[in-house]
């Protein structure tokens, strides 16, 4: 009888120790999710419509450039530039970066609040389909800003 008590209280410790633990583990996921959901991934108000050198200033030198030929520098001189191991891509049109795109992110199209990821305030978005993109237009003097499931597009 004893060793049947014994092993119910067992059972009952192992029990408690196992379910505090989760909810541990799921408060700090939370935590996580929370100091994620407010991490700037790129102020663009430091590079949007800036030159080259001011862009390097912020981000570095870049990895590798290229001139662009056609879309979406048909009619104009433009140049190619990819930043922090290939994750930003900013085009130079008359030498100011006007469209920058920000590869590798995690998933904000669902969130209405994205604009705070990159160093924006929040504003109600101009369109929003949360399986493909988010998008929000002239805001900033920034024409369009898109979010997509694993990248940013922004043009001036």
């Amino acid at each position: 009888m004893n060793r049947i008590k014994f092993t119910i209280v067992v059972l009952l410790i192992g029990q408690f120790f196992f379910t505090s633990c989760g909810e541990k583990s799921d408060q700090s996921e939370k935590t996580v999710n929370s100091i994620e959901k407010k991490t700037i991934i790129l102020d663009i108000t430091k590079i949007i419509n800036k030159t080259e050198q001011e862009v390097t200033s912020v981000l570095g030198n870049s990895e590798k450039n290229e001139i662009i030929k056609g879309y979406p520098c048909e009619n104009e001189k433009c140049k190619r530039a990819f930043y922090k191991d290939g994750k930003i891509e900013i085009i130079f049109k008359n030498e100011k970066a006007s469209r920058i795109t920000i590869n590798n992110i995690s998933d904000l199209t669902n969130n209405d609040n994205a604009l705070e990821r990159i160093g924006l305030e929040n504003k109600k978005p101009t369109f929003k389909n949360p399986e493909n993109v988010i998008r929000w237009e002239n805001i900033n003097n920034i024409s369009e800003i898109s979010f997509f499931p694993d990248y940013i597009l922004i043009k001036s």
